[in-house]
């Protein structure tokens, strides 16, 4: 074990969830936060970019660079909130805070949010954000319960509500499996549940590998389980509750998992059933949790350290001794996005990025008030045992490298100075220096450009020159790491060339003595050389080998318009057409009757080709009724122009989208060839009525008929069985989207307490009010011969005088439920006789100890 930084106490280990298996990184700190706005360097490119948590807000960090290039511009944590970002399709990201279930949604292009943001009250933790390659579900765990997250301005579906509970869940293609606290596993596709899987034994856990959701029982059998039946494809080396599977934000093909306890990583080759374990060779604090893989390595994170184990898959060993991890320990983020893996601490300022080959750096979030900065502070080491640094491949060994020892660190260790170190020194020289000055020396490769040096020659150091540090202290040297020919073969050559510039080396281009077989073929990369992953020198020359001639096909007998771009786009050629007379009897004017070169001749890439075409009139066909795509191209086969023009709203007219009922000139026409058709058809974009004051039945139905969908929902609203409300208003609205319309269909009546509904409608939250009446006498009706009120009192109750004879009356609404309501109360005097009254209040009018009040409800 090799020295590593001081960070500060350890925490005990954490054994929660062993017992199931890790596939959604539920302690997971990646963060990012919604603003108004960002800052950024440049657009969002192909650059194997990855959003990073920041503290309480988050930063795009570049692969390629290392640097931050934009930052969201609002706080969505406080203190030390988790915040854990994933990437939805259409370019949208979810933000879900950890400890106050409140999720943001953002586009991912401008940081800014583009829709309302959800929000789940309780404990912290049960809320997750899974996406697939056509949707994003919410999964909440606590409740039980999936949902589609909807598209911006567009309305939530209705969630799946999983009776047995949810205990894992992993995205594959366009489905999300789920498993359930029974042991089903249920495919949910566009936001509804197709089908349930059963396997012979309970899944302890379900992960993805080789593109395919893969469950695994108990006793370490895995099982694909998106085809027709379960199909098992061999048993890992590990089984039981400690065992914890890969995580499907890095999964790749191979079945992986981590015995936190016995310390052993398990992988399965799903194409080939070949299994075997790695022992690592981590303390006994060590907290490994769900792995990842990247090309052919495996990573395997340790909270404790917090630092990241190398698995090289290929040899089936570990690859040298961990990967130090900024920030302290804890749990840390680890996804593989952009070609690199990224470990990243949330509240510290670097990241450890590590890309295909295996090759690791640190990336720069940029400051922050509340991050720490564990690779420029200075801190006290900690004596644990040291190994040597993970190298890249060839690398030459630092000299007279001998075992290092342990060492010993007292409360107050003695400062040194980083050395600084001229330009062009060696990594091994400077790391030879470091170690004279009793401290530990971790050379790092950099991908970088930097003028003037050359490979293994020193960038800088970390923490940089001049600073003090303890002694034993690790110092980072990072030194210009060898350069490597990328692989370009397959890719045509002005890509492959551009690939190598970017790369900072030359293109050198050399055509086969062959001609390319098949078009496909024709100006694509068949050989490279060097070869790829050969260490070479920047600026050196790269070879590729491409076929650039072909033998041509003969074109005769095709359209003219056809055949050009047939050999724009295919065969890279240019064409030039030459038109000539009228065709002859059993040809069509438009039509290739001669070509030069002739088919079967060799030419080049970007050759001119001459097509002679017959020069005359065309008559199109009728093409009315049919799909304007299939028109067109009808149209287009005569050797004329296609126009299309969206039309009449196909809505209510019984004929499709797209179909075509407009022909100018019609078919049937003669035309020169290379003329103007145009076509006519049914569009999607209708004008949708305001049905504001009409019958809702009646509006329904026309919305129906009229190509959208009616959503009727029921209200309360003193104008009965009219459309009262409509989202969307009248107006331009898409065919086939969802209209709301609000109506009522409870009829109100004029009571004595004001306008209500009779006593036996059954509207939402009514409140049923009784008359009561006393005719008995003698003083008997609360000190009056005669008495009445209105109470929601039950006759008979103990707060009803026997001698007053009670019936419903009215039904009334509970207050707060619809705009335009008015609170009615009974009140009535303390002592006797008793008298009441009905008042219209929105406060109580009466109090002890003058008398008191009732609430009978509300009142149009």
């Amino acid at each position: 074990m090799r020295l590593r930084l001081w960070r500060g106490p350890k925490r005990p280990p954490n054994r929660v969830g062993a017992a199931l298996l890790a596939v959604v990184m539920f302690g997971g700190v990646l963060a990012a936060a919604a603003g108004i706005g960002y800052t950024a360097a440049r657009p969002l490119l192909g650059d194997g970019s990855a959003f990073l948590g920041k503290g309480h807000t988050a930063a795009r960090v570049n692969g390629e660079t290392g640097k931050s290039e934009a930052e969201v511009a609002m706080q969505l944590a406080t203190g030390k909130e988790r915040l854990q970002t994933v990437r939805l399709p259409g370019g949208r990201l979810a933000i879900v805070n950890k400890d106050t279930n409140v999720v943001t949604y953002l586009d991912a292009a401008t940081l800014t949010a583009d829709s309302t943001p959800d929000d789940r009250p309780g404990p912290g933790g049960k809320i997750e954000v899974v996406p697939t390659d056509s949707d994003g579900y919410l999964v909440d765990t606590k409740s039980g319960t999936i949902e589609r997250i909807a598209a911006p301005h567009t309305a939530k579906s209705r969630p799946i509500a999983v009776g047995d509970g949810v205990k894992a869940v992993v995205p594959s293609a366009g489905s999300l499996w789920v498993v359930t606290g029974k042991g089903d596993i249920l495919e949910v596709v566009d936001g509804r549940e197709t089908r349930r899987v059963r396997l012979g034994a309970p899944p302890l856990g379900i992960t993805v590998a080789d593109s395919h959701p893969v469950a695994v029982t108990a006793d370490g059998t895995a099982y694909v389980i998106d085809g027709v039946h379960p199909r098992r494809v061999g048993r890992l080396g590990l089984s039981g509750q400690a065992a914890v599977l890969g995580t499907w934000r890095g999964a790749g093909r191979y079945v992986l998992a981590v015995d936190h306890e016995a310390h052993r990583l398990a992988v399965l080759d799903p194409r080939t059933g070949r299994a075997f374990t790695v022992p690592i060779k981590a303390g006994a604090r060590a907290e490994l949790a769900a792995p990842v893989t990247l090309g052919d390595f495996a990573y395997v994170p340790d909270h404790a350290g917090p630092s990241l184990w190398k698995i090289d898959l290929r040899q089936g060993r570990v690859t040298g001794g961990p990967l130090d991890v900024p920030g302290q320990p804890g749990a840390f983020e680890l996804l593989v996005t952009g070609g690199r893996v990224w470990a990243n601490n949330q509240y510290d300022r670097s990241a450890l990025v590590v890309d295909v080959r295996g090759h690791e750096r640190y990336a720069d979030k940029g400051a922050g008030p509340e991050l720490t900065d564990t690779e420029e502070r200075m801190t006290p080491p900690k004596p644990v045992e040291d190994t040597p640094p993970t190298r890249p491949k060839n690398e030459p060994q630092v000299q007279d490298e001998a075992p290092r020892r342990p060492v010993n660190v007292t409360t107050a260790a003695k400062p040194v100075t980083v050395p600084a170190f001229d330009r062009g020194t060696p990594y091994q020289r400077a790391c030879e220096t470091i170690t004279l000055l009793n401290l530990r020396c971790q050379p790092m490769s950099a991908a970088e450009e930097e003028p003037g040096l050359e490979a293994g020659e020193v960038l800088d150091t970390r923490p940089a020159a001049g600073r003090q540090v303890p002694e034993g202290s690790r110092v980072v040297v990072r030194y210009l790491g060898p350069l490597q020919t990328p692989s370009v073969v397959g890719l045509p050559y002005k890509q492959a060339c551009r690939r190598l510039a970017a790369a900072k080396l030359e293109c050198a281009r050399a055509a086969t003595s062959e001609a390319a077989p098949a078009p496909e073929q024709l100006g694509v990369v068949s050989e490279q050389a060097p070869a790829a992953d050969t260490e070479t020198r920047r600026g050196a020359t790269v070879t590729l080998t491409y076929p650039d001639t072909i033998a041509l096909p003969d074109f005769t007998d095709q359209s003219f318009g056809e055949a050009c771009t047939r050999l724009k786009d295919h065969y890279k050629m240019q064409c030039k057409t030459v038109p000539d007379g009228p065709p002859p009897a059993g040809k069509q004017p438009g039509y290739v009757h001669a070509q030069d070169p002739r088919a079967g001749d060799v030419v080049e890439i970007g050759h001119v080709v001459t097509l002679r075409h017959f020069r005359g009139e065309s008559t199109p066909g009728n093409v009315v009724g049919t799909a304007i795509s299939a028109a067109c191209a009808a149209i287009q086969a005569e050797g004329l122009q296609c126009t299309p023009v969206e039309g009449d709203c196909a809505g209510g007219t019984g004929h499709p989208v797209g179909e075509v009922y407009g022909q100018d000139p019609p078919g049937g026409t003669p035309v020169p060839v290379g003329s103007k058709v145009t076509l006519t058809h049914y569009g999607e974009k209708c004008t949708l009525a305001n049905y504001a004051g009409q019958p809702w039945e009646a509006s329904c139905n026309d919305i129906n008929a009229k190509g959208f969908t009616c959503n009727a929902v029921a209200v309360l609203n003193p104008t009965a069985n009219v459309v009262v409300g409509q989202d969307p208003p009248g107006g331009p609205a898409r065919l086939g989207s969802s209209v709301t319309i609000h109506y009522s269909p409870w009829a109100p009546i004029a009571t004595a307490l004001g306008t209500a509904y009779p006593a036996n409608a059954a509207i939402p939250q009514g409140r049923l009010v009784y008359h009561h009446t006393c005719g008995a006498g003698g003083g008997k009706c609360r000190g009056l011969d005669r008495n009445e009120f209105f109470s929601r009192e039950l006759p008979g109750s103990a707060n009803v005088d026997a001698d007053f004879q009670g019936a419903p009356y009215a039904m009334l609404m509970t207050c707060g439920t619809a705009t335009g309501q008015r609170k009615m109360w009974r009140t009535w005097n303390a002592g006797s006789p008793r008298h009441y009254k009905h008042v219209l209040s929105e406060t109580k009018p009466l109090s002890p100890p003058e008398g008191d009040s009732e609430e009978l409800g509300c009142v149009w």
